[in-house]
């Protein structure tokens, strides 16, 4: 349990600075072309990790790689638009927690089984999450209604994409992961395609973007480096997925991965400064709290 833990706390790193600078990148180059950069360097990252952790190529592997890669562009194409939109510190906990809560559920319809201690702790994290998702009392400044939705759309596919990569073969190493991020830039390619070539898909694309305050655009050569960054943690993070879940149980890689918004939300507080409340606060020590609870199960 120990090895899972500490892959899926990496993992949980990786996604929640990752997601951070994919979102800083998106406001200022949009979010499907920004995505797209995101995914083509995550794509070169996994293609370097590739022959050093290895893996087998088989039809079932291929198959599951690619349902992954539709859940998970649909997830992060909502993710990133619900993070340009913000707040980050209250839209990404939320997208966190119904991620979480898509593998575990879907764990259990297959009868995977856990200890008591590790049930407790899910139920923290699940918790934690939720309080971390709280609105701010008397400001006002709550998650929009579009926040919302686009949130619930990510948690479900990101959370969709992990209980598919879960499904590879244990012998699939990190080839799962680069079948994913392939569908991801293939199916991007076609969405800027369309995009460019017609004005109605162009006009039903605009969706996902947000009109944003001045000194929150950062100039374009920082959004190119920040999306290009967010891209090679983005890729680390799937292959250190792949291998946690190679070890562990799903549900429990799942809700350790689910706490990656603690990054998302520290660097949102640093660069932003958007505020906790001491509820959202007393979330983010739950779900640490979790994180210690499943390493001792």
């Amino acid at each position: 349990m120990l090895v899972t833990v500490v892959l899926s706390l990496v993992t949980a790193a990786s996604y929640g600075v990752s997601d951070f600078l994919g979102a800083v990148g998106a406001r200022r180059l949009k979010v499907l072309p920004g995505t797209a950069v995101t995914y083509g360097f995550a794509l070169l990252t996994l293609l370097v990790m590739l022959p050093i952790i290895g893996g087998a190529w088989s039809g079932e592997t291929v198959f599951w790689g690619g349902i992954a890669g539709v859940s998970a562009i649909i997830g992060f194409l909502a993710f990133y638009a619900a993070l340009a939109a913000g707040p980050m510190s209250l839209a990404s906990p939320l997208i966190a927690v119904i991620g979480s809560l898509v593998p575990v559920v879907i764990a259990l319809l297959l009868g995977e089984q856990l200890p008591v201690l590790a049930w407790v702790a899910v139920v923290v994290a699940l918790v934690g999450g939720g309080l971390i998702s709280v609105t701010r009392g008397g400001a006002g400044t709550g998650i929009p209604r579009k926040t919302v939705a686009l949130s619930l759309l990510a948690g479900v596919g990101l959370g969709g994409s992990i209980a598919a990569l879960d499904r590879a073969p244990q012998d699939s190493g990190v080839t799962a992961a680069v079948v994913e991020i392939t569908v991801g830039v293939v199916l991007l390619a076609v969405l800027l395609l369309a995009a460019r070539a017609s004005a109605r898909a162009r006009g039903a694309l605009s969706i996902l973007d947000e009109e944003q305050a001045a000194d929150r655009i950062p100039s374009r050569p920082r959004a190119w480096v920040a999306s290009a960054v967010g891209g090679v943690l983005l890729g680390i993070a799937n292959g250190v997925l792949l291998l946690a879940l190679q070890s562990g149980s799903l549900a429990v890689v799942s809700v350790i991965v689910g706490l990656y918004p603690v990054g998302t939300i520290i660097l949102a507080r640093i660069v932003y400064r958007e505020k906790l409340t001491l509820v959202q606060l007393g979330g983010v020590v739950l779900a640490i709290a979790a994180s210690v609870l499943l390493a001792l199960s």
